[in-house]
């Protein structure tokens, strides 16, 4: 038999964590279409042209794993002014995680866009946003300069923390909400020193594109990073596919 790591694993878990809470039809052919509905080169750059009319930026995250897949769209981000984000090597919760496990996932993360797209990701968000203690100090120890998710643990004094709104597009979505009621209650939580996640291609599941374009070009929304240092809307992009079993 083929050795099968632990992050595989864990990945697996992950994943199947989210499933064993139930939930309506609805949300199971949501979470059923998550894992097949891959954008592509053409799909990142629409959404890159939608926010450069808007005079808008976005940090986007990515998998280690898929870095190879997305050399050339990370790229392209990276050129149009965007922000590269890490979301881990694998699809990994780092509620209940140790040290060495979290550290390998981001560090295998790192290395692979890195060597992939010759890009750096100063920033990492976490599956299922919860963080703990070991991964705040792998982000710290992997010279990271922010977090974004949710904690009860101390922040490291040598990395920024920053909470992004909750609920978010896609539980609104899958909660039964049309993309109207969705984008209502988005607007509520769009504030300056807010950071919003947005899955576009669940957006494009639920028929909610045109109010995603309508909310980037009222909002004018700007990367995580420069929430961080200057304030603004931040925003943040998620279409990776959160389970990949090869």
């Amino acid at each position: 038999m083929d050795d099968v790591s632990e992050l595989r694993r864990r990945e697996v878990k992950t994943y199947f964590d989210v499933i064993a809470r139930g939930g309506s039809d609805r949300r199971i052919r949501a979470r059923s279409f998550h894992n097949l509905g891959e954008w592509a080169a053409a799909d990142y750059e629409r959404l890159s042209g939608t926010l450069r009319d808007a005079n808008a930026t976005s940090s986007f995250s990515f998998l280690g794993r898929d870095a190879d897949r997305y050399a050339e769209t990370i790229e392209f981000l990276d050129d149009a002014g965007h922000e590269i984000v890490l979301h881990g090597h694998r699809h990994v919760s780092c509620s209940e995680i140790g040290y060495d496990l979290v550290h390998e996932n981001l560090s295998r993360g790192l290395n692979a866009i890195e060597d992939a797209a010759g890009v750096t990701p100063p920033g990492f968000i976490s599956p299922g946003q919860d963080v703990n203690a070991a991964t705040l100090r792998a982000v710290r120890d992997l010279g990271m300069d922010w977090v974004l998710g949710r904690t009860e643990a101390e922040v490291p004094p040598d990395i920024d923390f920053l909470e992004p709104a909750h609920p978010y597009d896609l539980i609104f979505l899958n909660e039964g909400a049309d993309p109207d009621a969705a984008f209502d209650r988005i607007r509520e939580q769009t504030r300056p020193g807010a950071a919003l996640l947005f899955h576009p291609n669940m957006l494009e599941y639920y028929d909610a594109s045109e109010e995603y374009k309508a909310w980037i070009q009222e909002t004018n929304p700007v990367t995580i990073g420069t929430v961080i240092a200057e304030g603004g809307v931040g925003m943040i992009n998620d279409a990776m596919r959160p389970l990949r079993i090869e």
